[in-house]
């Protein structure tokens, strides 16, 4: 019984992926690169703007854009205040928590996550993974700083049941600070 319940899962997951359509594969990123260093805590103090477009499996891309407020709060974690306005007009927020455990790795939090977020730097990169509210709907992101220091490139994909459904790329800038 228990190996034909499996079955039909995974008939069901299949034919999930072919009635879905094709999802287009990330675009290309940029190479992981010792310098310049990702500090996110450095990078998002302050005001930052993002600007990027949803690819969705089924149904319509979505464009957006993403004020963010970055600081460090007096307990000494790192708090980034986001809010989200899509191309229809529909506003979503979201607070990130960060803290360093060590030189390459943080402990984190997201307001629209499950439990604990998965963070690491490692030269150019910053890259984050976690469950979302939903069962079985990952998120990971792999953002780049970009030479400049005062960009990323932003890149994600949302998985339900390990199938691609959502891919995100996105440019964030600092607002109003000067990279030297």
């Amino acid at each position: 019984m228990s190996s034909n319940r499996t079955a039909r899962r995974a008939l069901a997951v299949g034919l999930l992926v072919v009635a879905g359509g094709c999802l287009a594969g990330l675009p290309p990123r940029p190479a992981v690169a010792p310098a310049p260093s990702f500090d996110p805590t450095l990078f998002f103090a302050g005001h930052t703007h993002g600007e990027g477009k949803l690819d969705f499996r089924i149904g319509h891309d979505r464009t957006l854009r993403v004020e963010g407020s970055g600081r460090t709060d007096t307990d000494g974690r790192f708090r980034l205040d986001q809010t989200i306005t899509y191309g229809d007009g529909s506003v979503e927020t979201r607070v990130w928590l960060l803290s360093r455990t060590d030189a390459g790795h943080f402990k984190a939090s997201l307001s629209d996550a499950k439990g604990e977020v998965r963070a690491e730097s490692s030269g150019n990169l910053f890259h984050l993974r976690y469950l979302m509210r939903r069962p079985a709907v990952y998120m990971e992101q792999w953002l780049y700083l970009m030479p400049d220091g005062r960009s990323v490139a932003n890149f994600a994909q949302v998985t339900v049941l390990g199938v691609p459904w959502v891919r995100l790329s996105e440019t964030i800038t600092r607002v109003g600070v000067d990279s030297s």
